[in-house]
């Protein structure tokens, strides 16, 4: 065989070991989904500025006028966690019926008490009136529905759930929409009390953050329904805290979007086998707004200076 050729033959092996090498670690296998394709597209959401006449002297009756255009919809809410504040039933071997755990029943051991704070604790419930064990789950007019769709400039909860007595019902009903960060923060940034109080990962930053924050609401602008999707009100991601067994289908999860061998080094795709995203990815919380990490309970009740994020006398 002519030198030529054999110098010819050995490049071109060159070349296409060298091909397959690049396509190794590039890790971008053939047919990766886009991430794009999962993302909700949201219609414009209809004004309701001129379809809603008022006066309204209830919640519930905003409620009602609600129902009247939406019948399905309290029916549908009433069947969520945001209105049972209860996980599935279960069975156990210790009892004869099946039992639920949930923020209803659980007790934690993190604003913990001998007195129940039921007045404000319900002020995060999807509902009207919850005071005592005699509140009426099966009521539709007794759904909320401006909890979370009136515009959270408009519209707050005051104790036991009902509206806030300056809140002009008519306003916030006229101001609905789909919910925005601004709704889902004002319960889950602020629970347990305050800002970040209660969830490290969820605070006042993420209203309007930087994408050091979160890339996804930060450089995307992407609203929480956006990976919490909702279908008849159901919204995905369930807290392990509140059910004792969580299907995945249930679950929120970046490889909903990310799918395939999504880096660019086959080494670090190698990873997410046994490596959680946040791993690597969320290595931090409360980067901007502090949080609690514990309290101190030996100096429960002592006149302790007032302020949410290290101390609040009302909770123990």
């Amino acid at each position: 065989m002519p030198r030529k050729l054999i110098w010819l033959l050995s490049l071109l092996t060159l070349i296409l070991l060298a091909g397959c090498s690049a396509a190794a670690s590039s890790g971008k296998a053939t047919g990766d989904s886009d991430p794009w394709a999962f993302v909700p597209t949201h219609d414009t959401h209809t004004d309701h500025a001129n379809i809603i006449q008022g006066p309204f002297d209830s919640g519930p009756e905003v409620t009602q006028k609600c129902l009247e255009c939406h019948p399905d919809a309290a029916e549908q809410v009433m069947h969520t966690t945001h209105w049972t504040w209860e996980g599935d039933p279960v069975t156990v071997p210790w009892r004869d019926e099946p039992v639920t755990i949930g923020k209803k029943t659980q007790i934690n051991n993190f604003c913990i008490s001998a007195q129940g704070n039921e007045k404000k604790c319900t002020t995060c419930h999807t509902g009207y009136g919850w005071a005592d064990d005699t509140y009426d789950f099966s009521n539709e007019s007794g759904v909320d529905c401006l909890a979370c769709h009136a515009d959270a400039a408009l519209y707050n909860k005051g104790e036991y759930g009902l509206p806030a007595e300056t809140v002009d019902l008519t306003a916030a009903a006229q101001s609905v929409r789909a919910p925005t960060r601004e709704e889902c923060g004002k319960c889950h940034f602020d629970g347990g009390g305050g800002n970040g109080v209660k969830h490290g990962d969820l605070d006042e930053s993420l209203y309007f953050p930087s994408e050091n924050i979160d890339v996804h609401m930060g450089r995307l602008n992407f609203l929480c329904t956006d990976c919490h999707q909702t279908e008849d009100h159901e919204i995905k991601g369930k807290l392990l805290g509140d059910n004792i067994t969580i299907s995945p289908a249930d679950q929120v999860s970046c490889q909903d979007c990310h799918q395939g061998t999504i880096h660019d080094d086959e080494r670090i795709n190698q990873h997410t086998d046994t490596v959680a995203c946040q791993t690597c990815h969320v290595p931090a919380m409360a980067l901007k707004d502090p949080t609690k990490t514990y309290w101190d309970l030996s100096t429960a009740g002592q006149d302790l200076p007032e302020d949410h994020y290290t101390y609040l006398k009302i909770k123990g």
